[in-house]
């Protein structure tokens, strides 16, 4: 969910009977969203290729190739490519939801993937934040220090 990450939805909410709702992403160096709760859903990553930063209450894991982290339902978390090449991940949202209409109301939909990114702009930010709320994402402030 941030500047320069790219989405593909592997198994949408139809597909699933709204079971769970699977997405691959391309997280670009220093990319990733920002602290939030999903009050409502489990969400669990597994890192394909590269490695994240994953926050997850307190704990920080510095997840690599192979690694799966799970986060519980109203837990506070992020992720943040903290390497210099592009992170590959798989990530969950169980059940489905409308998490999938939070992406798709958020970010441009294309089946180019190699469509130019959409810039981080002010317009940008302000229609994911409003979707976020629409759909029971907590965004948090950033962490102080």
């Amino acid at each position: 969910m941030g500047p320069g990450d790219v989405y593909t939805i592997l198994a949408s909410s139809a597909e699933t009977g709204g079971d769970y709702i699977a997405l691959e992403a391309l997280v670009p160096p220093d990319g990733g969203p920002p602290p939030h709760i999903h009050h409502d859903q489990i969400e669990t990553f597994f890192i394909l290729e590269g490695e994240m930063e994953i926050t997850v209450g307190d704990q920080v894991y510095e997840a690599k190739a192979g690694d799966f982290v799970h986060v519980s339902k109203g837990t506070p978390h992020n992720f943040k490519n903290r390497s210099r090449t592009t992170t590959k991940m798989v990530f969950t949202f169980v059940p489905a939801g409308d998490i999938e209409e939070f992406f798709r109301e958020s970010f441009k939909e294309t089946t180019d993937r190699h469509a130019p990114l959409e810039p981080l702009t002010d317009a940008f930010i302000q229609r994911m934040l409003e979707s976020a709320d629409r759909h029971d994402i907590e965004i948090l402030p950033p962490p102080e220090g």
